[in-house]
């Protein structure tokens, strides 16, 4: 698929009303000894393999959205969970239609116990999570 391509204005109104509602989940029940908002931006560096090599991926449809949720744990100087919304959205190109994955809200997190509402649905990815 080609890297110009667009997504239908009823995605976009959607994936941002989605993401407030999300981060306000987030606020709302996160711990206040977990990683501050501040510091999400350190861990950007592992969104791609938290995308491509999930320890557990869950398909699941919103308001007749595809969404997977992936989680992916890394353990090098501190044991962090990636935490990957994603809507596996339409878009459509002069070339070509097919769909992509859009992450609508990424969250780094030392605690996932809070977060074990959101790993239902349909399991399509399962590797061990220590």
């Amino acid at each position: 698929m080609s890297d110009d391509f667009y997504l239908p204005d009823e995605t976009v109104e959607w994936i941002a009303q989605k993401k407030s509602e999300l981060l306000a989940w987030v606020i709302q029940h996160r711990h206040d000894d977990d990683i501050p908002f501040e510091e999400f931006g350190d861990y950007a560096e592992r969104l791609p393999e938290t995308l491509t090599q999930a320890d557990e991926t869950w398909e699941q449809e919103w308001d007749g959205h595809p969404i997977q949720v992936q989680i992916k744990m890394f353990d090098a100087d501190e044991t962090v969970w990636m935490f990957v919304v994603s809507l596996k959205a339409p878009v459509i190109n002069e070339e070509e239609e097919g769909d992509v994955i859009v992450p609508v809200l990424v969250l780094p997190t030392r605690q996932t116990v809070w977060l074990k509402k959101w790993l239902t649905g349909q399991k399509i990815q399962n590797q061990h999570m220590h």
